[in-house]
């Protein structure tokens, strides 16, 4: 009787088990949760026909051993697979001597128990070697988990409660096979059903084991989700695992009494045996349901996952637009007053040095105050560039990471580039005292085709990052290559290299690896006072990387570092670059005052911005080409003065009250018969983020010039613009 009531309670005892790991996977889909269902799964195949068997006819079922102990045998493996899954999880390489202990015990439970196995019975055998292997696995696998919490409990490594659980129930399997091996006098004095109600409890404390591990709160919506998958599939499981364990059972029944109509000496044949099969079967259909409520609600909760993913990716561009409308905002915000800043010291320098140059050798006093007024406004210059430089690496990085942007190759000169960068890197190495020294292969050709503009822009971050981190001496900039001929394209291509040396502060030899991440200052106890935003080198990267291109750094902390750039360029001409380093020093030897590149008194442009600094800068810097400008501070003044004026080039700015700058542009096209129906519109905006461009230019505007106005950009944009025979161009433009 009390046998009885333990294999039924086995049963509840499996169920209950399973509904806790089928329910919590939901909540939190972990591997765990699996390797503890199939062990349960494995125990219930066995459990539930050999249960059912002895409650209809009272003897255990002539089934095969293979086939009576195969859910046994089979539950032991995903414990233990769930071990082996928390030691590499947690990373344990450590083994403890101690927890070999349970095998000389467990060998003698294997002889004690093959005692009791019939000659000639290899599947016997079999089931207690496997089960001796398995178990003795689990026990040792157990016990180097709790052994090695207790050596490691003080730095904080998670208590093993799954370990010490799965040891107890292997402590209680033990007792109770050994304990089958002898006889007792009656079921109720036999260890063997008490140590098997122990066992089977710990069946129970395994998910709980595994919840405690795996704690947590969960989100509303997935609690609200899970919830919702409990009120539908736990009835459902419970009902059809009743329905299914009662109707296996009633129809075992119904088979025995056919039987027993049927067969006249029930006990001297095997047809019997039906039962052990048809009950098997039925054991088989409720693990079979079980595993499909698992795909069920695995599917279900994918589908949540999915529901979920869907709503965070909304969330996700949502906020993109945000931060994108706010780098936009912030952009416009900070470029105008930089525009102001930049254009009105730009229109100081060229007025002190023109007034330099024109004094008489009598005023030299006069002369020493000009210069130092044109230094002065050159270092307002730098800071305000380095400004710029830290929103330029800014949006930059944001077009990076939104795969936005685009490398444009085209055909430009080496001369040129180099000229640009060795007259930006000159005067910042000049206000630190350093030196600065180009030295270019004379034989390098100087037309080549390629992203002319993020070359140069990679180029500077390098030599920019040589000047910040050099307190002295100075920084040398090498410029070599080696031409190649593709015979498949006929073509001839140059593998430009770049080296840029420096007498800098140097990189500690662990700081190399992150040099090129982003937002990364390394060395900051030394560094604190150096401005920047650390995306320089993790945009020059990019960019080299996106044009096929390597950049590397070699250094010596404290001695300084030496950057090298590689770049494959097309060669269209092979004209040689010749003796840049004496060309460079010798346009260098002076500051020479502002020329203007064309002029075009038969000209006539406006200008339109809201902001009345704007106006005065671009004015002054436009005074020197005698066209004739107009100009208007706001849309609607704009579309008045163009529905009356024919201009050669309107220059229009963006970001305006009531009218922007897009509706006059619509406005002024769509005047009747008006003057200005195919002018030339030039967008004069602050908006520099990713994208604004080709928005712009999409709008219908002709061209697109950014914030804070670069003199010779503007020059160059209303050359290409003006009608030709209005311009004039300047002798050293020529």
């Amino acid at each position: 009787m009390f046998e009885q009531f333990i294999n039924i309670y086995s049963i509840v005892i499996t169920v209950v088990g399973l509904i806790i790991c089928l329910f919590h996977y939901i909540e939190r889909p972990r591997r765990s949760w699996i390797y503890v269902t199939a062990s349960l799964l494995s125990l219930l195949l066995s459990n539930y026909y050999w249960t059912t068997y002895t409650l209809l006819m009272g003897d255990d079922p002539s089934i095969s051993s293979f086939a009576a102990y195969f859910g046994d045998n089979l539950c032991f493996v995903p414990i233990l697979l769930l071990l082996i899954h928390i030691h590499r999880k947690h990373h344990v390489r450590w083994f403890s001597p101690l927890s070999l202990l349970p095998l000389p015990l467990n060998i003698y439970q294997l002889i004690l128990y093959n005692g009791f196995v019939e000659d000639g019975d290899f599947i016997g055998y079999f089931n207690n070697y496997w089960q001796c292997f398995v178990t003795t696995c689990v026990a040792i696998f157990s016990l180097n988990l709790i052994f090695y919490y207790f050596k490691n409990r003080k730095t904080g490594f998670p208590k093993p409660y799954v370990a010490f659980v799965t040891f107890f129930y292997m402590v209680f399997e033990y007792a109770m096979w050994t304990s089958s091996c002898f006889d007792w006098p009656s079921e109720w004095l036999d260890p063997y059903n008490y140590f098997s109600l122990l066992a089977f409890a710990s069946l129970v404390a395994l998910p709980i084991a595994i919840l405690k591990t795996h704690g947590g709160k969960l989100f509303r919506n997935q609690r609200e989700q899970t919830k919702r998958i409990r009120v539908i599939f736990q009835p459902m499981y419970i009902a059809v695992t009743l329905i299914n364990s009662l109707g296996g059972y009633f129809l075992a029944m119904w088979i025995r009494d056919r039987l027993n109509e049927s067969v006249q000496d029930a006990e001297s044949t095997s047809a019997y045996e039906i039962l052990d099969v048809t009950l098997f079967i039925v054991s088989a259909i409720l693990v079979a349901f079980s595993i499909a409520i698992i795909f069920v609600v695995n599917y279900v909760n994918k589908a949540a996952q999915t529901d979920r993913l869907r709503e965070e990716k909304n969330v996700a561009e949502q906020s993109n637009e945000a931060k994108s409308e706010f780098l936009a905002n912030m952009s416009h915000e900070i470029r105008t007053p930089i525009n102001a800043v930049m254009g009105m010291n730009e229109m100081i320098l060229r007025k002190s040095l023109k007034a330099r140059d024109e004094m008489g050798e009598d005023q030299e006093e006069l002369r020493e105050t000009f210069s130092d007024i044109s230094n002065y406004s050159g270092n307002i210059d730098n800071a305000g560039k380095n400004l710029l430089s830290i929103i330029n690496d800014i949006l930059d990085f944001s077009k990076i990471e939104a795969g936005k942007m685009e490398i444009i190759t085209g055909k430009y000169r080496l001369s040129s580039l180099l000229n640009d960068v060795s007259n930006m890197i000159y005067y910042r190495a000049k206000s630190k005292d350093l030196s600065f020294v180009v030295e270019v292969d004379e034989d390098l050709p100087d037309g080549l085709c390629g992203d002319e503009a993020h070359i140069r822009q990679a180029v500077i971050n390098i030599l920019n990052n040589a000047v910040k981190y050099t307190h002295e001496g100075g920084v040398r900039l090498r410029v070599s290559g080696r031409t190649q001929h593709d015979s498949m394209s006929n073509t001839d291509y140059i593998r430009l290299t770049f080296e840029v040396k420096d007498t800098g502060i140097g990189i500690r030899k662990q700081d190399l690896e992150k040099l090129f991440a982003k937002f990364e200052r390394v060395d900051l106890e030394h560094n604190k006072s150096v401005e920047g935003t650390g995306l320089g080198l993790a945009i020059t990267r990019n960019l080299i990387e996106m044009m096929g291109g390597e950049v590397s750094v070699e250094s010596l902390y404290g001695s300084g570092s030496t950057f090298t750039i590689r770049i494959p360029q097309e060669v269209v001409s092979h004209e040689p670059v010749g003796d840049f380093r004496q060309k460079f020093e010798e346009s260098m030897e002076k500051i020479k005052a502002y020329e203007g590149s064309f002029e075009a008194p038969e000209a006539r442009i406006l200008i339109v911005d809201d902001t009345k600094v704007n106006l005065l800068v671009a004015e002054g810097l436009l005074k020197e080409t005698k066209m004739r400008i107009d100009t208007a501070s706001s849309g609607a003044d704009a579309v008045r003065l163009a529905n009356g004026t024919t201009y050669d080039v309107i220059m229009m700015d963006q970001r305006m009250p009531k009218v922007d700058g897009s509706q006059a542009l619509q406005m002024i096209r769509e005047q009747k018969d008006g003057f200005n129906k195919t002018t030339p519109v030039i967008c004069l905006t602050a908006d520099a983020v990713m994208g604004a461009k080709e928005r712009y230019l999409a709008e219908g505007f002709t061209d697109y010039l950014t914030k804070p106005i670069d003199s010779k950009a503007m020059e160059k944009m209303l050359i290409k613009y003006l009608p030709e025979e209005k311009v004039t161009l300047t002798v050293t433009q020529k």
